[in-house]
């Protein structure tokens, strides 16, 4: 039991926080304080090994821009189920310009 207790304090994200997204799903109904330990840490590793690899492909010195993060899930096969999240920033111009395109190339009828 007091080995339990200290895994709980080994975590540096907030337990209550983590059991509070998992119980958000309609699926979940109870989670356990092993898995909720477990994914805890998961988590922890994933976004500790995220920054690792944001920060040696930046080379930018001390410090990461959301550019930097947007690029990597971008290129990066195994990142891209991110992209909802973290997409590529661009001006609202651009963005409008791009709709505008698009909406005149649905208007284009091709007559055989």
């Amino acid at each position: 039991m007091a080995e339990q207790k200290s895994e709980k304090h080994n975590c540096l994200l907030p337990l209550s926080r983590i059991k509070t997204i998992m119980k958000s799903s309609p699926d979940v109904t109870h989670v356990a304080q092993e898995s909720l330990f477990v994914i805890t840490k998961a988590t922890e590793l994933f976004v500790q090994d995220l920054a690792k690899t944001i920060h040696k492909k930046s080379g930018s010195g001390k410090s990461v821009s959301y550019k930097d993060l947007s690029t990597l899930v971008d290129e990066e096969e195994n990142m891209q189920f991110l992209q909802d999240i973290i997409p590529k920033k661009i001006l609202a111009k651009d963005y409008l310009d791009k709709q505008n395109n698009t909406e005149s190339d649905d208007d284009i009828v091709m007559l055989d």
